[in-house]
């Protein structure tokens, strides 16, 4: 029976292989008092050290600069300048000269105290550079302890490279002609392991706490990069699915360097705008803004989850802002934030609730702390004096929530005029669909709000009363109900009556197996993670618009999800399959 373990997407792609356990070298550590004269001769240790390290580091940056760019590489710098960072050897001379112990002992020592300064950063990406620290550490003890890593050599057999970590002094180990992926205990999304690994193209999912202890060096498994998941010992069914998504990237590697760039419309021309969620800033470098229409969804609450106290209103206007500038006047559109449920804020104190996901989150927690709301839509304001901005409202229920969100926006927009504060004075609101009671009162909504983004995430799992977290209930989770797909468009039709724009921004928008239906049911902005947006555009240019309407009609019309699911199977994965193996823009019926 297969496992299935839970973690961080951290580099997308899909890897099958067995998995190789790889562990420190440097389990025992000497310890020695280290008498008046031996002091100097310890420091000349840490100068030799240094030096080692320092070599095998330029070395190590050379030999990737030809796989990852001299950009990426640069990923190594950081750890270059701690190595001759002065105030770190002046530490860790005076720990040898003070306590009177080994190099190998103060070298812990020192390191141990800089990560804990890094874990009490703000800034995650700040508190993920703790693990270069650590690993410059193994690499100066390796080179005292003239333990030299030796690189893996796979004969000739693909495998998966399992370990606490991914150290960016790891990549040399590597074979990197037979590793299919990465799965890691430890680590986040933006530690340098996950960015190497990204710049690699190696799949990766990261922060699967057990998989060391659940997994043997010889276990099958599968790592799927883009759902931050790892799957032992597969089942031949699982194992015949993952083959088959193997087998289409390859194919759609081609066809999306075909279509890159070109319009994201269906085969008679209706155009969709294709648009990116985001989950703060870090993200906004790898966007490819010339091939999406704008940001559909920037989750602000990251920011706020990173961080140790609430941001300022210059913090926060400096990060929209920075958002704003990268679209160069393509929308971006700013949910208010939303924590609470899966969500909570370490330096703010909320109750303890039965039942979370259903208690006090996004708009009712704003609207109880209005100074979070006024800071927070004020910076947006001031942020769009740069281009397009919009702001979107979650966990919207009632009228009475988006008149008082309404109220607060144009007395913020009074304000600024007043005080002839730069900001674009058309601003749209937006409210996000996503708990049901919402769908049947949404006409009485709509004269109130600019556009609507529909939130399939938590709207799906509320239509089905299924925690798709849990899993012992987690395969009923399927959006594919027809139940669900009515309901989409009840409120696509909705909108689309009362002239307002209508996107997505849950998974399914992501989902290219549902995009014809989505176009079908009258939906013309689709948000999602980046890395889906090609296949969503490969797919959309394979279909006309009114076979779309068809298949939405269709299928909504079905009693069954199997049925549903069959359409899907008969229909569009044949499209898609065949348009996998057309020539460049190559009509595909």
């Amino acid at each position: 029976m297969s496992r299935k373990l839970k973690g961080i997407a951290a580099a997308p792609g899909v890897a099958i292989a067995p998995i190789v356990h790889f562990h420190a070298t440097l389990d025992h550590i000497p310890t020695w008092k280290v008498g008046d004269g031996d002091v100097d001769a310890e420091k000349a240790r840490l100068s030799y050290a240094i030096a080692e390290v320092t070599r095998h580091l330029e070395s190590l940056q050379r030999e990737l600069s030809g796989a990852i760019g001299k950009h990426e590489a640069r990923i190594y710098d950081a750890q270059l300048g701690i190595l001759h960072d002065q105030t770190f050897r002046r530490e860790v001379e005076a720990e040898v000269a003070q306590q009177r112990v080994n190099l190998e002992v103060a070298l812990q020592r020192v390191i141990a105290r800089y990560e804990g300064v890094f874990a009490a950063m703000e800034n995650a990406s700040m508190r993920e550079r703790a693990a270069d620290l650590r690993d410059i550490g193994r690499q100066l003890v390796g080179a005292l302890l003239t333990t030299e890593r030796q690189k893996y050599t796979a004969n000739g057999i693909d495998y998966l490279f399992a370990a606490e970590e991914f150290l960016p002094s790891d990549a040399g180990i590597l074979d990197r002609a037979h590793i299919r992926g990465i799965v890691t205990a430890q680590g986040g999304k933006y530690s340098h392991g996950a960015i190497l690994a990204r710049s690699l193209g190696i799949p990766s999912v990261v922060g699967v706490d057990q998989v060391m202890l659940e997994s043997n060096t010889g276990t099958l498994a599968v790592v799927d990069g883009d759902a931050g998941l790892v799957i032992l010992d597969p089942t031949h069914e699982e194992l015949h699915d993952y083959e088959q998504r193997l087998l289409e990237q390859r194919s759609l590697d081609r066809r999306i360097a075909e279509v890159r760039f070109q319009p994201s419309v269906t085969t008679d021309g209706t155009e969709v705008h294709l648009l990116a969620n985001v989950e703060g800033v870090r993200d906004l470098d790898a966007l490819e803004v010339d091939a999406i229409s704008g940001i559909g969804l920037f989750r602000t609450e990251f920011a706020f989850m990173e961080r140790r106290q609430f941001p300022t209103e210059e913090e926060q206007v400096g990060m929209y802002r920075r958002a704003i500038d990268r679209m160069r006047g393509k929308p971006v559109t700013f949910r208010t934030l939303d924590v609470g449920g899966d969500k909570p804020l370490g330096y703010f104190r909320m109750p303890e609730e039965r039942n979370p996901v259903l208690g006090w989150r996004g708009i009712r927690l704003c609207l109880d702390w209005p100074d979070i709301l006024y800071t927070q839509i004020r910076a947006m304001l001031r942020a769009s004096a740069a281009g397009h901005a919009r702001v979107l409202l979650p966990m919207v229920t009632t009228r009475s929530e988006v008149v008082r969100c309404r109220d607060v926006l144009e007395q913020l927009l009074q304000d600024l005029r007043a005080t002839h504060v730069p900001h674009d004075t058309k601003v749209e609101l937006g409210i996000m669909v996503e708990v049901p009671v919402l769908v049947n009162v949404l006409p009485d909504l709509l004269p109130l709000v600019d556009f609507v983004s529909v939130g399939t995430n938590d709207l799906v799992q509320y239509l089905l009363a299924v925690d798709r977290d849990n899993p012992r209930v987690a395969k009923m989770y399927d959006p594919f109900h027809p139940g669900v797909l009515r309901v989409l468009q009840q409120i696509a039709d909705a909108a689309n009556a009362a002239k307002k724009h209508v996107s997505i921004c849950g998974e399914i928008a992501g989902d290219h197996w549902f995009t014809p239906l989505l176009v079908g049911m009258g939906y013309r902005d689709l948000s999602m993670a980046p890395v889906f947006l090609p296949r969503v555009k490969l797919m959309l240019r394979n279909f006309s618009l009114p076979e779309c309407q068809d298949l939405a009609r269709r299928a909504a019309a079905m009693d069954s999800t199997r049925a549903v699911r069959k359409l899907v199977q008969e229909e569009i994965l044949q499209r898609w399959v065949a348009s996998l193996h057309a020539g460049p823009e190559e009509p595909v019926r």
